[in-house]
């Protein structure tokens, strides 16, 4: 129930607080990044809740978040009421992020904007990509360059789609090793023993806060396939000998049967040669015989 005393302060608002006229703030943030989204809102609201919505906040759906909500997704808000300010965080940004946004003060009546937010969010800059590949069971290095402004930082390599919700290998995995050449302004890191699940993005760190500046990504495929095996020299040399042992017995055994085939066809004698040896013998008995009977007479 509303007293007298609350109806009377809402008439004596001013009315540019209720028509919306209100003064445009510019934010703007990075992909991937956080953005803080800062309210001012006059002495009468401090009691009053105050929340954040799309365009022009036509309906509840486009209410972003509230105050009596604290968080609520990749939204979290706070209400300093000393200063009077009503701030909304904004995590993990991407570009549909961007637009108009309203501060609103839930009012008995139509509820006032307090301010106009354009948001803009750019790409975080500046991202160089690197493809590498590797063989499973080998090693691989990532060379990773920093700006020179990050050369006292600490150097980590974390794998992850997103820089800023990626895993920090070198301290997660005795596989990877880091190496930091400040005069250079990169750092190396050697993976060993690849296996498929190294496969991924990678992310050359060189600020936890990943402020913008000049960061290298990589892309590292793990081939499964193409396994290359190297066989001692003493093993390839036993394989030569016994592939020439082998052929020389192939040859040796044709040669063996091709002479058995020779030898066969020597000892065999065929009817037309049976016949003529026969009429050569018939015809030396009767010579034979002739010359008896001549030397009888």
């Amino acid at each position: 129930m509303w007293s007298l005393q609350d109806l009377l302060f809402i008439l004596c608002i001013p009315l540019s607080g209720v028509t919306g006229a209100a003064d445009v703030i510019h934010v703007s943030g990075y992909e991937g990044r956080e953005v803080y989204v800062s309210c001012p809102y006059d002495q009468g609201y401090k009691s009053n809740t105050k929340y954040l919505c799309r365009n022009e906040c036509d309906n509840d759906d486009e209410i972003v978040i509230k105050t009596t909500e604290v968080k609520k997704g990749r939204y979290s808000i706070h209400d300093d009421k000393n200063k009077r300010i009503f701030t909304v965080t904004i995590s993990d940004l991407d570009q549909t992020d961007a637009g108009k946004y309203l501060c609103m003060v839930d009012r008995f009546g139509r509820d006032p904007s307090t301010a106009e937010v354009q948001l803009d969010i750019a790409e975080w800059c500046c991202v160089k990509l690197s493809e590498l590949s590797g063989i499973v069971g080998r090693s691989v290095t990532m060379q990773c360059p920093y700006p020179p402004q990050h050369k006292n930082n600490r150097k980590f390599l974390c794998k992850g789609d997103r820089h800023i919700s990626c895993t920090d290998m070198v301290t997660s995995q005795s596989r990877f090793t880091l190496q930091d050449d400040v005069s250079s302004s990169s750092f190396l890191v050697m993976i060993t023993e690849l296996k498929a699940g190294d496969a991924g993005t990678y992310w050359c760190g060189s600020d936890s806060q990943w402020t913008a500046a000049n960061y290298t990504k990589i892309h590292l495929s793990v081939d499964v396939h193409m396994l290359v095996y190297i066989l001692p020299a003493t093993l390839l040399a036993v394989l030569g000998v016994l592939t020439v042992a082998l052929v020389m017995l192939y040859k040796y055994k044709c040669y063996k049967v091709q002479g058995t085939e020779v030898s066969m066809n020597s000892n065999t004698t065929t009817p037309a040669e049976e016949v003529e040896v026969q009429y050569v013998d018939h015809i030396y008995d009767n010579h034979v015989l002739d010359k008896t009977g001549g030397d009888d007479m």
